[in-house]
């Protein structure tokens, strides 16, 4: 912990003292929200949560909508506003997750390797949707995403157990709904 807290305070930093109209300030910004964002994973303190999804969302705001690192950092946005609806059950916080996540999916290549983890992520965020409204369009928007995901993903890669998996229980919600094998 106490490695992580020099990380934040050098971020921090790093953050003051670059100018706003240096390019880099984005990349600053970002690899701050990082850090606070590990630090919430830590101790569960929602202040950090929020700090992170502020960091992260002026970075998203700063750097250029062509910049390579711009859907790491809508990703991870994404991310970070998913668990803060989970914390506090806020829908403009689900709604804002699905917006980044899909803003995060449009601007990954389709060959980029973390293209499959972003469509996954999406689909997880809609089939909370689902959940909350039961619109079936969104646990089918869920699927769609989560085949995606399944089918650009290498066979042997680790991950694609945990896609696989979130695919069979957005599957598995539709025919709990519909009943249809």
């Amino acid at each position: 912990m106490q490695v992580l807290e020099a990380t934040i305070k050098q971020a921090e930093r790093a953050v003051v003292t670059t100018r706003e109209s240096d390019p880099s300030r984005a990349r600053e910004l970002f690899i701050l929200g990082n850090q606070l964002s590990t630090r919430y994973g830590q101790t569960g303190n929602l202040q950090d949560l929020e700090a992170a999804i502020a960091r992260t969302e002026e970075a998203v705001q700063e750097i250029s909508q062509y910049h390579p690192n711009r859907a790491a950092m809508l990703s991870n946005l994404g991310t970070n506003l998913s668990q803060r609806y989970e914390r506090t059950r806020h829908l403009q916080d689900l709604e804002a997750a699905i917006a980044r996540s899909g803003a995060a999916v449009e601007v990954t290549p389709e060959d980029h390797p973390d293209r499959p983890g972003r469509l996954s992520n999406l689909g997880n965020n809609l089939r909370t949707r689902y959940e909350l409204t039961g619109n079936l369009v969104d646990l089918a928007a869920a699927i769609a995403r989560s085949e995606a995901a399944v089918e650009a993903m290498p066979v042997d890669h680790p991950e694609r157990a945990r896609l696989l998996d979130n695919l069979g229980n957005h599957l598995g919600s539709r025919y709990e709904r519909t009943g249809k094998l």
